[in-house]
């Protein structure tokens, strides 16, 4: 049995849209947990083979203050934690059965979606900053993955760089290293710093494209990555906390000041499409 826990906020099409896709499921053995941050509750009128619990938090307004809540709720061993712009692969969940089946210690398996699209601009920015704090291995994997060029990648392949927005993981693990709500106020979560903390605590974390899901667009902002100024300077917390984490050393300390650099350019430009 899974749990499925999804957060959402002022979306409440989206959550129509998401139970709709999940009864699709080549495996429908699995209970939804909906934590709508929305100003008003969420209704649902479709009938499915699966329990649906809509649980109404209008003070949370965070995404790990959601995915921590339905930790705490949910009754499962195994949970798979999905944003509500994903539209899962219709044998997510019997993947994701089979795999927690055959490993028993503590897992955590981030998921894979398509490459988001990145204009001239931002792909010079990352290639000249981002490329000298860390290579992140997620974009060629899902690259490869989303091509169908599986003889090219590992069905698992072990990375700290995970997304909560589609993430599945046992409770033994979650036990060894809760969410990390001291992001609160993030929309990304401390995702990376998460993965990171999960490999130091001995936890096994690995991505792989037997979890996927396509990402829906988003119209209404091109750059979906950076949806707001606040998001883009809550990221200087974010990566001071990975900084502290992955320990204060000269070349942790020279990719801190690289991606600062990074991120005050990306407040720049969100300051010129907020004012355009």
């Amino acid at each position: 049995m899974i749990d499925i826990i999804i957060p959402t906020f002022n979306r409440h099409e989206a959550i129509t849209r998401v139970i709709n896709d999940l009864l699709k499921q080549t495996n429908k053995n699995f209970t939804l947990y909906i934590i709508d941050q929305s100003k008003s509750a969420y209704i649902n009128k479709i009938s499915t083979p699966f329990k649906v619990n809509i649980i109404w938090k209008p003070d949370f307004r965070s995404p790990i203050l959601a995915r921590d809540y339905g930790v705490q709720i949910s009754n499962s061993e195994i949970m798979l934690f999905l944003d509500d712009d994903m539209q899962p692969k219709n044998d997510l969940v019997a993947n994701i059965n089979k795999i927690f089946k055959e490993f028993h210690g503590p897992l955590v398996i981030g998921g894979v979606c398509n490459v988001r699209h990145q204009g001239i601009l931002e792909r010079t920015l990352r290639k000249i900053f981002q490329r000298g704090i860390y290579f992140d291995p997620r974009y060629d994997y899902f690259r490869n993955s989303s091509l169908g060029n599986f003889h090219l990648i590992n069905s698992f392949f072990p990375t700290f760089y995970i997304s909560a927005s589609i993430m599945a993981l046992n409770r033994s693990a979650i036990k060894i290293n809760p969410f990390p709500t001291k992001f609160k106020k993030h929309i990304l979560g401390g995702d990376i710093y998460f993965g990171l903390s999960c490999l130091q605590k001995n936890i096994s974390v690995y991505l792989s494209y037997l979890i996927s899901a396509k990402e829906i667009e988003d119209e209404a902002f091109n750059y979906k990555s950076i949806k707001s100024l606040k998001k883009v300077l809550l990221s200087f917390h974010s990566a001071y906390h990975l900084l502290k984490l992955s320990g204060i050393t000269l070349t942790n300390t020279l990719h801190f000041i690289l991606r600062s650099i990074l991120i005050c350019l990306f407040s720049i430009r969100a300051l010129i499409k907020k004012n355009n």
